[in-house]
Parts: structure tokens; C-alpha cells; sequence
């Protein structure tokens, strides 16, 4: 069997749409039986065939629609065909293609990230700075002590991203982040807790210096910066590396795919 998924994944690049429909099914189909698994595993949920194979229709079509696949064969049209009540629960239901935009030519974007463990009270924070070409300028991983929530590991990572922008002469930065909470409190569309004063007001500052806009974007388009936090929990010292070669394999692999723009597919 390995063999067999090997030599289908292998094969050359498929043009025709009922070839390239064939392939994404199949990753579909992997996706959301590993999806299926999880929740059976973690959250006590039992695994549905019908379940299954009814999200894989479902991302089915967003992929059709996001990458506007001409010439459907007729049988998939039938396959993929929506009842009217179908389509009013697939606009609401319907998972959607999540990937990391490059920054525009001539910019930079900077993607950080936070993390935190309420159980052992252990947090961390990572971000990555890449150009236009998705292209590494430097990314950095920090364990964060003494803190009690991820809202503070969010903003100590942005507060450090920014820094290490202005320390290396970065201006008119693009900055994203997954963490909505962060974005309102940068925007003051809610108000900051007491702890966190200090703290965004430095980020206040940091961002007016640098011309900073700072963005929300799904967890999926921040992936690298998302994988750099959690290694960072773990990290002995500030790091920040200057060489993507320099990067553990576990950032390396969501890197590579950003780069190449390999989409996420979000429920």
C-alpha cells in the first residue's frame, strides 16, 4: 500500500481537471479520516463514514471554486451537485483554502506567534520576518517565565518582533498575527489589562517608529511563526536565526510550504 500511495503522489504534474480533481479528492479523503481520527481519539467522538466522505465532498468543492477549475467532467458535476437547502448549509459548513500571502515587492512581512501551557505555566514566543518571495530575513523563538495567559505570550511576542525590527533598521513592516485579542488591544477596540499596560504601550511606540500594520489572519497562514512558539517553550536562550538552514525540521517543513504556497484547508 505504501508503494502503491507513493507511485500515485509521484507521478508527474496533472493539467487535466478529472486528474487534478482525482488527486485532491485523495488528499481530501486523508485529511478528513486523520481529522475523523483525532476527534475519535481525543474527544471521544466515533468515526463516520458518511461523516468523512460528506467533508471530502465539501472541500471538493471549495477546491473547485478557489482554484476556478474549468471543465468539470459531467459525473463529478453530478457528485458535487447541491440541492438548494444543501447550499444554504455548505455556505455555513463549508471549509475554506487558508494560505500565507507574500508581502507585496519592496516589503516585509513579519509573522509572530505565542504560546503558553495554563497546566505548567511555561509560555514562548516566535515570529519570522520574509520578503516578497517568501524568502527567510530572520526568524527568532524566546521562552517567556512568569506569565498566566496566552494573551501575554502573544504580545511579548509581538513586542519582541517588533524590536528586533527596529534593531536591524526594518520600517513600513507588515505584521500578522492569530491572535484577534492582540489586534483589538493594538487597535484599543478593547481595553488592555492592568499587566498588560506596559507592555502595548512599548508596542504602541514600536509601531508608529516602524510604520507597522499589524493584521489578523488564521492560524493556518501563520503556521511557521506558530510552529516557532511552541519550540520555544523549550528553548534555553533569546535565539534568532539569520539562515533558514539554521531552522529545526519541524519549522523548516511549514516554511517550505508557505514558500511554495500550499494552502491549508480550514474548517
Amino acid at each position: 500500500m505504501t508503494d502503491g500511495v507513493t507511485a500515485f503522489l509521484a507521478r508527474p504534474e496533472i493539467i487535466a481537471t478529472s486528474g487534478r480533481l482525482v488527486r485532491c479528492t485523495f488528499m481530501a479523503a486523508l485529511w478528513e479520516i486523520w481529522c475523523s481520527r483525532n476527534k475519535a481519539r481525543f474527544q471521544d467522538q466515533g468515526m463516520m463514514a458518511k461523516h468523512i466522505i460528506k467533508r471530502t465532498m465539501l472541500s471538493i468543492c471549495v477546491i473547485c471554486i478557489s482554484f476556478k477549475f474549468h471543465k468539470v467532467p459531467q459525473p463529478w458535476l453530478a457528485a458535487l451537485h447541491q440541492t438548494e437547502h444543501d447550499m444554504e448549509e455548505l455556505k455555513s459548513r463549508t471549509p475554506t483554502i487558508v494560505r500565507w500571502i507574500t508581502p507585496p515587492s519592496g516589503r516585509l512581512k513579519l509573522n509572530v506567534d505565542g504560546a503558553f501551557m495554563r497546566t505548567s505555566g511555561i509560555a514562548g514566543g516566535g515570529g519570522i520576518l520574509r520578503d516578497h518571495e517568501g524568502n527567510m530575513c530572520w526568524a527568532f523563538a524566546r521562552a517567556y517565565h512568569n506569565l498566566n495567559s496566552s494573551l501575554a505570550a502573544e504580545a511579548m511576542a509581538l513586542n519582541d518582533g517588533l524590536s528586533i525590527c527596529y534593531n536591524k533598521g526594518v520600517s513600513k513592516v507588515l505584521v500578522e498575527t492569530d491572535s484577534l485579542n492582540i489586534l483589538q488591544l493594538v487597535t484599543k477596540q478593547i481595553s488592555s489589562q492592568w499587566d498588560l499596560t506596559c507592555i502595548m504601550h512599548d508596542i504602541a511606540v514600536k509601531s508608529l517608529n516602524l510604520k507597522a500594520e499589524i493584521a489578523h489572519v488564521p492560524r493556518e497562514a501563520n503556521r511557521v511563526a506558530d510552529c516557532l512558539a511552541s519550540s520555544a517553550m523549550s528553548c534555553p536562550h533569546f535565539v534568532i536565526w539569520s539562515s533558514w538552514g539554521d531552522l529545526t525540521t519541524t519549522v523548516k517543513d511549514p516554511y517550505h510550504l508557505d514558500k511554495v504556497g500550499d494552502p491549508s484547508i480550514r474548517s
